[in-house]
């Protein structure tokens, strides 16, 4: 059985083989002389060659040259010719139906290959829609719950709950539907993104007053865990062209991220510089870190770390994605390093255009 798959798999052999057959078939016609037709022969381990898998033109081009002189020698051995012209055509003429014949077959074998693999491909994209559909409604099922079950909550005690109850309450809805918010946001965004539909509005901009403006809405989450976000940069103008908005989506989320993995009371540096050609954007945190087998997965959807926010913060599996496809968006290229218990540095690069 080994042998048997092996021969099947193994381009050279099955050419071999092929040759074999066909100088059969060539000894056969020879010795049979005129009698009997044996051209139709010559065609039948073209066609089997020409639907391996693996076969390429040339090993077709060399068993049609074959087949036609070898029908021609077993033919023209046993007739006398009227001028060497016709064995000659006649061979050509052989060797062109062979070849014809043989790349018509390849041809349909390799249309029939791309179709398994485009229908390959869509049972995987259906999969990864379903799957993304389920995380998604998983996602946003479980906060929309807990919001119907404490307000459902609040309004059966109304006559019970004191004033420090029903502002528990309240904060906690309004946790959750923040929560709710932004995995709706994320799906958008996806949705936008995935769609080939965004409209970047590249325009010139200083990408150190950007910074700056990115780090002061971030610090306001930060510092309900103490953290400090602290900027690091050579330079006080970087005249960069890109799309504020989006780009804002990125340093969001990469900051988010340093946030909820950090430790309370710890630090967070931004470091902005350039490199070869690239503004380059570090967001260097000092917490948990990230597993060396899970790192490179992370730029996909739905991918989470097994590592745990700080302070049990809840994640989509849907920012650093984002992040990505916006970065790519600017022909730029994003990545991460990390080492477990020392803390990650997220990075990312956008090129450097003249204004």
């Amino acid at each position: 059985m080994v042998i048997l798959k092996f021969i099947k798999n193994n381009r050279t052999i099955n050419t071999v083989l092929a040759v074999i057959f066909i100088l059969t078939i060539g000894v056969i016609d020879y010795n049979t002389g005129t009698e009997m037709a044996f051209s139709l022969f010559y065609i039948g381990p073209i066609v089997l060659l020409s639907l391996h898998n693996k076969v390429q033109i040339q090993e077709i081009f060399l068993c049609a040259t074959i087949a036609a002189i070898s029908w021609s020698y077993s033919e023209y051995s046993n007739v006398i010719l009227s001028h060497v012209f016709f064995p000659i055509w006649n061979s050509f003429v052989r060797f062109a139906i062979y070849l014809t014949i043989g790349l018509l077959f390849f041809r349909f074998k390799e249309k029939e290959r791309k179709i398994r693999l485009v229908n390959k491909k869509l049972n995987e994209l259906n999969l990864e829609k379903n799957k993304f559909i389920g995380i998604a409604a998983h996602d946003l099922a479980n906060p929309i719950a807990s919001i119907y079950a404490f307000s459902d909550l609040l309004i059966e005690n109304k006559l019970e709950n004191t004033e420090e109850d029903i502002n528990e309450g309240l904060q906690i809805i309004k946790d959750l539907s923040s929560n709710t918010l932004g995995v709706l946001k994320n799906l958008l965004n996806v949705s936008v993104i995935e769609s080939g539909k965004i409209d970047l509005k590249i325009e010139t901009h200083n990408y150190i007053d950007f910074i700056k403006k990115q780090i002061i809405y971030n610090q306001i989450i930060a510092k309900n865990k103490s953290i400090n976000i602290h900027l690091e940069t050579d330079s006080q103008l970087a005249i960069l062209l890109f799309d504020d908005h989006y780009l804002s989506e990125v340093t969001s989320n990469l900051l988010s991220n340093a946030i909820k993995f950090s430790y309370s009371g710890g630090k967070i540096i931004v470091k902005v510089s350039q490199k070869e050609g690239f503004i380059v954007t570090e967001i260097i945190d000092q917490g948990k870190g990230i597993p060396q087998n899970e790192q490179e997965k992370l730029f996909y959807y739905f991918q989470k770390s097994s590592t745990q926010p700080t302070q049990g913060e809840s994640s989509t599996g849907l920012g650093l994605a984002i992040a990505k496809q916006i970065v790519d968006l600017h022909k730029g290229s994003i990545g991460l390093k990390s080492t477990l218990n020392e803390g990650s540095n997220f990075y990312f690069k956008l090129p450097i255009k003249t204004v």
